[in-house]
């Protein structure tokens, strides 16, 4: 995956993300135009659009099994990371934030990470696994 892509991917799990509890705080889109700027990516028309429009989950949930499954855990974790901070951003963590952000923890700790041979693929074991996990955060919230 080149970097460009894996930094558009990113983003659209982050704001996905962000509309966990159905609605955008304030503090949230800035935070979120934040990270487009770093990364260059603030005039980018589809990113721009998911500000505005809520991400249904099954999306999110699509875009996190591309990023997952061929990031490394470096990478893994700094989208974790940044989820948290995003869910901080407005000071307060609702049970659905803080739901998805321990679930999200525990599915990347659960998967292991890509290998460099292109014979391996985790497949159905990955796509189950943040099934799951997508069903049990909606369930919360």
């Amino acid at each position: 995956m080149d970097l460009a892509h894996q930094h558009q991917l990113m983003l659209k799990i982050l704001i996905g993300s962000a509309w966990v509890d159905r609605h955008l705080e304030p503090e949230e889109v800035t935070y979120l135009n934040s990270v487009l700027k770093r990364f260059h990516l603030e005039g980018d028309r589809d990113l721009q659009a998911l500000l505005k429009t809520p991400v249904p989950p099954e999306q999110t949930e699509r875009w996190l099994v591309a990023y997952l499954r061929d990031t490394p855990d470096s990478e893994r974790l700094k989208l974790l990371a940044a989820i948290g901070n995003l869910l901080i951003s407005d000071h307060v963590v609702s049970a659905v934030e803080h739901d998805l952000l321990d679930e999200f923890h525990d599915l990347m700790a659960s998967l292991p990470a890509p290998r460099e041979s292109s014979e391996f693929h985790h497949g159905p074991k990955l796509l189950e696994k943040i099934g799951q996990f997508f069903r049990r955060v909606m369930q919360i919230g």
